[in-house]
C-alpha cells in the first residue's frame, strides 16, 4: 500500500475500477455486456459532484437491486427501467464477486465524501486494500500501477485532476 499514499484519490478509484474490469476478464465475462456499469463507475475520475456518483452506484450493486423484483417496488433515484431491467437480467446467476467488488469500489468513492484528504488519505487506502486482498484471495490479476502513478496526491488537495477514465481503461 506504500506506492498508494502518492496517487490521488481519483487515481486510487480508477485502480480500484481496473481491478473490477480484471476479475470480469478473469471470470470470462463479456465486457461489452458491462459497459453500462462501467461507463458509471468511470464517471468518477472526471465527475464535479460527488453525489451524482455515490446516488447511480449505489443502485448499482447487485445485492441492493437484486431486492427487487420489479422497477415499480422502488423509487429509483437514477435508474430508468429499461436500465433496471437490463441489470435485473444481467446479475441473475453472477458471481457473487461481481457484488463484493462494485460495494467496495462505491465504498472506496465514497471514503473521503464530504471530508479533506488530509495526509494520505488513510480511508481511501484502507478501501483499496480491501479490493486488492480480496483480488488476491480469488487470484485474480492486479493491474499493472505504472499507468496510476502520475495521478498526484499533491494535486486539487488529495483528489488529484479530472482525468477521462473511459480512455484510461482502454490504455490498461
Amino acid at each position: 500500500m506504500e506506492k498508494f499514499k502518492n496517487i490521488s484519490f481519483r487515481g486510487r478509484v480508477a485502480y480500484g475500477i481496473s481491478c473490477f474490469e480484471n476479475a470480469l476478464i478473469a471470470l470470462k465475462y463479456d465486457l461489452n455486456d458491462w459497459k453500462f456499469i462501467l461507463n458509471y463507475l468511470w464517471d468518477f475520475t472526471s465527475i464535479q459532484y460527488l453525489d451524482d456518483w455515490n446516488d447511480i452506484v449505489v443502485e448499482l450493486i447487485p445485492e441492493n437491486l437484486l431486492e427487487f423484483k420489479t422497477y415499480e417496488e422502488e423509487e429509483f433515484e437514477r435508474l430508468s427501467k429499461e436500465e433496471f431491467i437490463y441489470l435485473y437480467n444481467l446479475y441473475q446467476n453472477v458471481d457473487k464477486s461481481i457484488d463484493i467488488l462494485i460495494r467496495n469500489i462505491y465504498e472506496l468513492g465514497i471514503s473521503h465524501a464530504y471530508t479533506v484528504i488530509e495526509g494520505y488519505g488513510e480511508s481511501s487506502l484502507k478501501s483499496l486494500d480491501r479490493i486488492i486482498k480480496f483480488m488476491i484471495e480469488n487470484k485474480f490479476p492486479l493491474p499493472s500501477l505504472d499507468p496510476f502513478l502520475s495521478f498526484s496526491i499533491e494535486e486539487n488537495r488529495g483528489w488529484g485532476n479530472k482525468f477521462d477514465g473511459k480512455s484510461l481503461s482502454k490504455i490498461l
